[in-house]
């Protein structure tokens, strides 16, 4: 008989490595099969300090697994059999005859004590396991074998609710099959880890009920469909790939689902002739490209057809929970995405996550760009309308954006939204070195693309000096922001100055803070004169006293708004040659401006972030049907 190096086998076949779950799925699965039909599995977990994890912190982790039955056990047939490798007895269960060594794998002591009805079997199984190993007592006693995993390789803190909830899913199908065979099996956990489980959970195949069930074909091939349901907390839409009625693979259909929780398990004989000797993984053919006569069916094939098909059988059960989640991704995506066309994107898009769909929308976009940059890079025509759609797809993302930022603003309490307008536009204490983006569109897009003058060494240079300047005489310093445009010399020539007030100041305050803004600005003039215009802005709240002293003083209104907003001219510099538009405007009417504007490139955008979009309805009803 020639002799086979199990070490060596073990390593090779079990390269990615063997979990808790996996070991204790093989040890439940070979108890079913040995008709167990009460099965316990203990997790004992002890206390660890920094010997394993950084720090002093003391955590409980997993030192030992233990699983238990009633089945037959050790009987002589089934030694004889448990010490041969890849054996047959079990081909038309699924059997692989490999199953056990993932325990060699996890563990570095394995132990095994079998009470038949008249003997006692117990033996270590090792990579040199022999029958000469295996101790009999000849004690009789009530049928039970024990499998005991001690010095586990993997000494992790193993988070108990996942792992049982893992090992359950994996083994629903089994369970229930079983129990509308006659057979009702109970597993029941056990653990002392001190984590937020139940120190004793039972998971029962009579408890274990399908909501529906249903047959598809691909090529020659048949599939069976069973759907179950858990309610909330658990969310979420999954296939579970099935070899032998045993969970092989999960395909996520959706994450974010949140409804309920629907787990299609999903049988095939095509599944079972290709999940790997370690039963961890399906081994199907990536494209079709790669398929061949012995699996002739690829994932690039078979993965959409699955979700289509198991989104038939949820929407076809009652109070599936489908319509009501399309319709909370639609509305998410109307507000924060209208300009995506949920048509362009296939007809199930909307039975998607949304960010799905959002990621979809991105690879799409994304592939067009290169395809242009391609055709241009080699000479290629390249249509102007091609560019100018992808121009319009990214200004469209930025005035959605605009638009949120806008409402947010627009619904603070009253009092908070002169400091958050001051920290979008230069956060308060900052040297200016952390600005990103410029968000004096708030104020106007027409400065949109001014640099902040905390960009330019010199210009923050002369900012500083005239800040200092201007605080001995005024006993403050100026609560300014200041930004730029250059000239084709790329000299600067055009300012624009954002002054703070805080709410509540006095009429005082308020006119010391437009001298503020003057003598910034002349001064600022004066020290960089290639300036030949300057734009003034200061954020204050215009009651009726200041209002009727502005109005005195020569401040004209601004007619758009309806709110107090009041500007006027003046020339500043050494020469008085430079002009000087000073607005006073409070913090309220710059949000509502901002949101005109905003509302303008929405209306040439074509898209409404209120009322769904023409294309959002089509799109709506073209998901109804994968």
């Amino acid at each position: 008989m020639a002799r086979i190096n199990l070490r060596k086998f073990i390593a090779e076949h079990y390269r990615g490595g063997v979990s808790a779950r996996d070991v204790i799925r093989e040890a439940i699965t070979n108890s079913i099969h040995a008709g167990g039909r009460q099965i316990a599995v203990d997790l004992h977990f002890s206390e660890k300090n920094g010997e394993l994890f950084q720090g002093t912190e003391v955590r409980r982790v997993l030192e030992q697994i233990t699983i238990a039955d009633d089945g037959e056990g050790f009987t002589h047939e089934n030694l004889q059999y448990f010490d041969e490798i890849c054996t047959g007895h079990k081909d038309e269960i699924g059997g692989k005859g490999v199953g056990r060594l993932a325990f060699l794998k996890y563990a570095r002591v394995v132990q095994i004590e079998s009470q038949l009805p008249e003997r006692l079997v117990q033996f270590s199984y090792t990579p040199e396991f022999t029958l000469e190993d295996v101790r009999y007592v000849d004690v009789a006693g009530p049928s039970r074998t024990a499998i005991v995993l001690r010095d586990l390789k993997e000494r992790i803190n193993t988070q108990v609710t996942k792992l049982v909830n893992s090992i359950c899913d994996d083994l629903r199908l089994l369970l229930f099959l079983k129990a509308r065979q006659g057979h009702q099996i109970s597993v029941t956990f056990r653990h002392n880890s001190r984590q937020p489980f139940d120190d004793e959970f039972v998971f029962s195949g009579n408890e274990v009920k399908a909501v529906a069930e249903h047959e598809f074909s691909v090529g020659d091939e048949q599939f069976r469909c069973y759907l179950f349901r858990d309610e909330l907390p658990r969310k979420g839409i999954a296939a579970m790939l099935c070899a032998d009625e045993l969970c092989i693979e999960e395909f996520m259909i959706s994450r974010r689902f949140d409804v309920c929780r629907h787990l299609i398990f999903i049988t095939s004989n095509y599944f079972n002739d290709r999940s790997n000797i370690e039963r961890q993984r399906l081994e199907l053919p990536r494209t079709e490209d790669d398929v061949d006569m012995i699996s002739p069916i690829s994932r690039e094939r078979l993965m959409p057809r699955i979700e289509a098909e198991c989104m038939r059988l949820i929407r076809g059960s009652s109070n599936s929970g489908i319509d009501e989640f399309k319709s909370n991704n639609l509305g998410r995506l109307r507000k924060y995405y209208p300009f995506i066309r949920l048509e362009s994107l296939g007809g199930n898009a909307a039975l998607l996550d949304a960010d799905e769909i959002v990621k979809a929308y991105r690879a799409q976009q994304a592939r067009r760009e290169d395809q242009v940059v391609e055709a241009l890079e080699s000479g290629r025509e390249v249509s102007l309308d091609d560019v100018s759609h992808l121009a319009s797809e990214d200004l469209a993302r930025f005035i959605v954006h605009r638009a949120l930022v806008i409402d947010s603003l627009a619904n603070l309490p009253h009092d908070c939204v002169e400091e958050v307008i001051h920290s979008a536009i230069l956060p308060k204490r900052s040297d200016g070195a952390n600005l990103r983006e410029n968000n004096v569109w708030l104020v106007d897009d027409k400065f949109l693309s001014y640099s902040s003058i905390h960009s330019d060494e010199r210009l923050q240079q002369i900012l500083e000096e005239v800040g200092h300047g201007l605080e001995g005489k005024l006993q403050r310093r100026p609560d300014v922001a200041a930004f730029f445009s250059k000239d084709s010399d790329d000299q600067p020539n055009k300012l624009v100055i954002i002054e703070f007030k805080k709410p509540a100041a006095d009429i005082f305050e308020n006119n010391k803070s437009l001298l503020q803004c003057r003598l910034y600005a002349s001064a600022l003039a004066d020290r960089i004169p290639t300036v030949r215009e300057v734009f003034a802005f200061s954020i204050v709240e215009v009651d009726d006293e200041f209002y009727r002293d502005l109005k005195q003083t020569g401040f004209k209104d601004v007619f758009s708004l309806s709110e107090r907003v009041v500007y006027n001219d003046f020339l500043i510099g050494q020469s008085s040659d430079v002009p000087l538009h000073l607005y006073v405007t409070p913090a309220s009417s710059l949000i509502r401006d901002a949101k005109a504007r905003n509302r303008v490139f929405e209306e040439v955008l074509q898209f409404d972030l209120v009322q769904p979009q023409a294309g959002a309805t089509s799109a709506t009803g073209a998901a109804g049907e994968p």
